[in-house]
């Protein structure tokens, strides 16, 4: 059991975003609140950007389709 559980924290798709989330909050002074408010910043400007390529991209499919 103890193997298993230091397999799973050392992986690296648990250890990398706790060492992000140590930094971040070290650069903080140590506020979860503020880590949080930047963490989700982060996502809401990345999901802003997916959707907006996704858009023009649908929009070059309807101009082509209707052209």
């Amino acid at each position: 059991m103890e193997s298993l559980i230091n397999r799973a924290i050392y992986h690296p798709l648990v250890a990398l975003p706790l060492f992000y989330l140590t930094d971040l909050m070290c650069n903080l002074d140590c506020s979860l609140a503020a880590a949080a408010l930047v963490m989700a910043s982060t996502f809401a400007f990345d999901l802003s950007r997916i959707l907006k390529t996704r858009l023009r991209r649908n929009k070059r499919r309807e101009r082509s389709i209707n052209a």
